[in-house]
């Protein structure tokens, strides 16, 4: 009965958490490398992707030295290669050297801290070293809620992991809490998208409306002004301005209400959706 259970929970977080949230990447150098090393890994040719992050780390530590977080994170690339292939004590060796290197360098609760510790959790994992892996995930989410608090989509991969591990072994109450808890913060994400998406449509209704008004206004403001040049003659009393009072009075209102329009700022999703939100990722190093 608990085999079935299992699987619909891991069906459902694989379907749910696909194409969500995932860490920060890096820019520049690494993200090239990566891509490298991913379509080496995607042709099917790991030996050279395994010797292309070999060289990465190299350069990285010659680059940066062995204790910088940019050397961090090319061992993590080096380690997530080697864990799926019969070196996966290797890679368990270069993720605690990443994390170890990650927590000097910027506390032990800092949220790259976090995904140390759930990508050494699920190393763990594999190697069947379940107190160590538990321990680890529970650690990795406190340090998420610390940083974005209880119902940030950046806690959705930290969460799933927790999910599964409990679904593997056969903790299905907590795991059943647990992928309720990430369905919850999807629906705030998506809610939050849906309310942003009705902002802005009802923002750019009336942009166009005000843009509408404020065309017709100012036409009709300048067709007042040339029939008063038409018009005009020496014994002409009112001056244009005069004539032209209640045009230009209509023309001032649409061009406040197209302002007013325009001012107008729909928060982001990821704003309306946040809850306590303190920390993100670091972007550059």
């Amino acid at each position: 009965m608990i085999a079935p259970v299992v699987g619909v929970l891991f069906l459902a977080l694989v379907l749910l958490t696909s194409g969500g949230t995932t860490a920060s990447g890096q820019v520049g150098e690494h993200e090239e490398w990566s891509r490298r090393i991913r379509e080496l890994r995607e042709a099917g040719r790991q030996a050279d992707a395994i010797a292309l992050a070999e060289e990465y780390r190299e350069k990285a530590r010659e680059g940066f030295g062995p204790e910088h977080p940019r050397y961090a994170i090319a061992l993590k690339v080096l380690a997530k290669i080697l864990q799926n292939t019969d070196r996966i004590e290797e890679a368990e060796s270069l993720m605690r050297r990443a994390l170890e290197i990650d927590e000097r360098s910027f506390g032990p609760v800092h949220p790259d801290v976090a995904e140390d510790l759930k990508d050494l959790a699920v190393i763990l994992r594999n190697l069947n070293r379940v107190g160590e892996t538990e321990a680890l995930l529970r650690r990795s989410l406190a340090i998420e809620e610390k940083n974005f608090g209880l119902q940030h989509p950046m806690l959705i991969p930290a969460l799933t992991e927790l999910a599964l591990f409990l679904s593997i072994n056969e903790q299905i109450a907590e795991a059943r809490q647990v992928f309720f808890r990430i369905l919850s913060i999807r629906q705030s994400v998506e809610a939050a998208a849906a309310a942003e998406q009705l902002c802005n449509s009802e923002r750019q209704q009336k942009i166009d409306s005000a843009v509408k008004q404020k065309i017709e206004s100012h036409r009709k403001l300048e067709n007042c002004r040339k029939d008063y040049e038409k018009t005009k003659t020496f014994f002409t009393l009112e001056t244009m301005d005069e004539r032209c009072k209640q045009q230009k009075a209509y023309a001032d209102r649409a061009d406040g209400k197209y302002r007013a329009a325009s001012a107008t700022v729909c928060p982001p999703a990821a704003e309306v959706a946040r809850k306590g939100l303190t920390g993100s990722r670091s972007q550059n190093r």
